[in-house]
C-alpha cells in the first residue's frame, strides 16, 4: 500500500536518506579498500594454490575479478538510485522502500569481502606460481647455457680428433708405402745379386779354365824344351 510523502514520518524519511547514503559512500570506497587489502595481503594472507588453474595469467585473472565487483557494484547502486529518485518525484513511498536493509547490505557486504579475499588469495597464488616458473625458466636458461657449451666443446674435442685420425691415417698411408717401396727394392736388390753371383760364378770358371790352359801350354812347353835339349846333351 502506497502512501503519500506528506504523510511519511521525516524522521523515518531522514533515516532512508542516511542509509542510502551511507550505502553509496560505502560501494563508491570499495577501490580504495580493495587497493589496502591487496597490500596488506601480500604480507598476511595466506596462499592456495588450488583456487587458480594451469594456463590463468595472473593479470587477466585480476581483470576479470575487478571488473566482476565493478559490475555488482554497478548494479547495486542502480538500485538504490531509482528507487530515491522515484520516491522523490512521486511523492510516494511504500513502508517496505522506507524501512532500511540492513540484512540485504550486511550479506552483499560479506559476499564482497568473501570476493575480495578469494581475489587477494588468487592473486598471491598466481604470484607464487609466477616466480616459481620465472625461477625455473632461469634455471633452465643456465641449463641450456651449460649444455650448449658442453657442445661446443665435445664439438671442438670431436674436431680435434678427427683431425688427429686423419694425420695419423695419413701417416699410416705414407708408412705402408715406405714399406712398400723397401720391399720393392729388396727385391730389385735381390735379383741383382743373384745376377752378380752368377755373373762371379761365370768369370771365375772362366778364370779357372783359362788358368788351366796355361798351365797345360806352359807343361807342353816345358816338355818340349826338355825334349829340344835331351840330344844336345848326349
Amino acid at each position: 500500500m502506497e502512501l503519500e510523502l506528506s504523510n511519511v514520518n521525516p524522521l523515518t524519511f531522514l533515516v532512508i536518506v542516511h542509509a542510502d547514503v551511507a550505502t553509496i559512500s560505502e560501494m563508491s570506497n570499495w577501490r580504495e579498500e580493495y587497493l589496502v587489502s591487496l597490500k596488506e595481503s601480500e604480507i598476511n594472507n595466506p596462499l592456495e594454490p588450488h583456487l587458480t588453474f594451469a594456463g590463468d595469467d595472473p593479470g587477466s585473472l585480476m581483470a576479470d575479478r575487478i571488473s566482476a565487483l565493478e559490475a555488482e557494484r554497478a548494479s547495486l547502486q542502480a538500485r538504490i538510485l531509482p528507487s530515491s529518485s522515484s520516491s522523490s518525484i512521486t511523492g510516494k513511498l511504500t513502508p517496505d522502500a522506507a524501512a532500511p536493509r540492513p540484512g540485504q547490505d550486511d550479506a552483499t557486504t560479506t559476499q564482497l569481502r568473501h570476493d575480495l579475499a578469494e581475489a587477494l588469495r588468487a592473486k598471491g597464488a598466481t604470484e607464487t606460481r609466477l616466480r616459481a616458473a620465472e625461477e625455473e625458466l632461469a634455471k633452465l636458461r643456465v641449463k641450456t647455457k651449460e649444455d650448449a657449451r658442453s657442445v661446443r666443446d665435445l664439438t671442438s674435442e670431436r674436431t680435434a680428433l678427427t683431425t688427429r685420425l686423419k694425420d695419423r691415417e695419413y701417416e699410416l698411408r705414407e708408412k705402408r708405402k715406405l714399406v712398400e717401396e723397401v720391399q720393392d727394392e729388396m727385391i730389385t736388390l735381390n735379383l741383382q745379386m743373384s745376377v752378380a753371383e752368377k755373373e762371379r760364378d761365370k768369370v771365375k770358371k772362366e778364370n779357372k779354365e783359362l788358368v788351366d790352359r796355361w798351365m797345360k801350354r806352359m807343361a807342353q812347353e816345358a816338355d818340349a824344351m826338355n825334349l829340344a835339349n835331351e840330344p844336345a846333351s848326349r
